[in-house]
């Protein structure tokens, strides 16, 4: 009688154990979020200072540019072509001390409409630049390998982002050459044999049926 009621009071206290154990991990669990939810916060507010403090130099710059330039001027308009079409945001140009402040450029754009139909030309243009830049990047092997001849995985991780980075610019800047005929795919595919789960796919899977999808809706195999 005594053993068998050690084994239930033992059983007992074996439940409280593990619940208690629970209860401590999912508070941890808790405070790691909470701690996570803090630095987020501070890092969006230390954004959004270094995004007003550029607001504030970008006042004070467009002040002191727009009194000199304000005037549209054809050979300032042709240099900002030429370095737009060669792949140069128009961010950096505005940087430069003899161009005009961003704003006034944004004005020329809606008074000059030359000038416009230039600036638009040379948006997608830059396109076709950024493309080009894309197969120099991934043609360079130079920085692949480390000093021991290991993989550079930091270098390759960069290349990579450059390329997807100057990709979706290029999409935008250029839909019709450059974008992708279906931005997303949806998170699970369905018919009337098979599911897929989209997010199971490597890349290369995924381009294939995003292919193989796109062939099917333009011989009407499925609809849009």
């Amino acid at each position: 009688m005594v053993s068998r009621r050690r084994s239930i009071v033992g059983a007992g206290q074996g439940k409280f154990t593990m619940a208690g154990k629970k209860a401590q991990i999912d508070e941890n669990k808790l405070k790691a979020r909470q701690a996570r939810n803090e630095a987020q916060a501070k890092e969006e507010q230390s954004i959004w200072a270094q995004v007003n403090a550029q607001a504030e130099q970008a006042v004070i710059a467009a002040k002191r540019k727009q009194g000199r330039q304000s005037t549209y001027r054809k050979e300032l308009g042709d240099e900002i072509v030429v370095r737009l079409a060669s792949g140069q945001s128009l961010h950096s140009i505005c940087k430069l001390e003899h161009m005009p402040h961003i704003s006034t450029i944004y004005d020329w754009i809606a008074k000059e409409p030359v000038f416009a139909e230039h600036y638009g030309r040379a948006r997608e243009n830059a396109a076709h630049t950024l493309f080009d830049q894309m197969i120099d990047i991934a043609d360079n092997s130079s920085r692949d390998l480390l000093e021991d001849g290991s993989a550079n995985n930091a270098a390759i991780a960069r290349a990579r982002l450059q390329i997807e980075t100057r990709a979706r610019v290029a999409g935008k800047l250029h839909v019709r050459v450059y974008g992708e005929r279906i931005e997303t795919l949806p998170q699970t595919v369905t018919n009337n044999l098979t599911i897929l789960d989209a997010n199971s796919l490597g890349a290369d899977q995924r381009n294939a049926l995003r292919t193989m999808l796109v062939q099917a809706r333009d011989h009407k195999i499925i609809d849009n």
